[in-house]
């Protein structure tokens, strides 16, 4: 007992920091939103370490490749798969949700409206730009500042790859860059410890504040939701994935598959939580 509760101390905390935020969004409803600006608070400090923490691994990890050839077909392999798990994790999610009400209609529209954000566009209109346009400003940016920001991630993405790929090509001369990358990742991951020591008071005053504004029913809605995406969860990983072994190695594919990935299942748990935090806002 000791042991689990040495493990996942920091999960626990969060979770009763949530249930308590939650108490007291449900208890004190609109007096509760005083609270705001601490849960802001949070996640404008998550939000803030979302750029370098992209570029920094993505960078490192692609300078430390030993063979920059396989990077062609990695990232072919990457995006096959995510976009075909992506496909049918959608449609596992509309038809787990499709027969149940998670939230009232009218709390839906009005948590709708308060989440969207007023964009400032430029003089061409966004409807009329044609694919090749879109695609050119997804994966590219016209100025180096804004790659330090979150709404351009894909293209940060991009020049984190390209950056790693140099690094390599530079051999010897690209070493002392790569050492300084490494160095500041460790630093990164730091700062990420600093802040989620603040995790416990800054979710429960976000959740207080949440719920106070839109009422209990977003509570049993959030309720139901995670009961529901646990189900699906678990029968997914169980079978989807052995499915996966299946095809890649028949019988003896599961059996090596299962075997391999119940110590890494265990740890991620412990992980889960805390990295969902940083798509929260999203």
């Amino acid at each position: 007992m000791k042991k689990f509760l040495s493990n996942y101390k920091s999960t626990i905390i969060l979770l009763v920091a949530i249930i308590v935020g939650s108490i007291i969004g449900i208890v004190f409803k609109e007096k509760a939103t005083i609270l705001s600006p601490l849960g802001d608070l949070f996640l404008n400090l998550l939000l803030v370490i979302i750029v370098p923490l992209i570029f920094l691994n993505i960078t490192t990890a692609i300078s430390k490749m030993k063979q920059p050839k396989r990077l062609g077909k990695i990232i072919v392999s990457i995006i096959g798969v995510f976009v075909i798990t992506s496909i049918i994790a959608v449609l596992i999610g509309f038809a787990s949700t499709y027969f149940i009400k998670l939230v009232d209609t009218e709390d839906g529209e009005k948590i709708k409206s308060s989440l969207e954000q007023v964009v400032e566009t430029e003089e061409t209109d966004e409807e009329e730009m044609t694919i090749a346009v879109r695609t050119v400003n997804l994966l590219t940016v016209n100025d180096f500042s804004k790659l330090l920001s979150k709404d351009n991630i894909i293209a940060l993405l991009i020049f984190s790859i390209m950056v790693g790929v140099a690094i390599n090509m530079s051999k010897e001369k690209g070493e002392p860059f790569r050492k300084v990358l490494e160095s500041a990742n460790d630093v990164m991951g730091n700062i990420v410890k600093i802040i989620m020591y603040y995790a416990p008071i800054g979710l429960g005053c976000y959740m207080a504040s949440f719920i106070g504004t839109f009422g209990s029913s977003i509570a049993v809605g959030y309720l139901k939701t995670f009961f529901i995406y646990l189900a699906v969860s678990v029968a997914f990983y169980f079978i989807a994935y052995s499915i996966y072994a299946f095809i890649a190695g028949g019988k003896k594919g599961v059996k090596v598959f299962w075997k391999n990935v119940i110590p890494a299942t265990i740890t991620a748990m412990r992980n889960m939580f805390k990295c969902c935090l940083y798509t929260s806002k999203y």
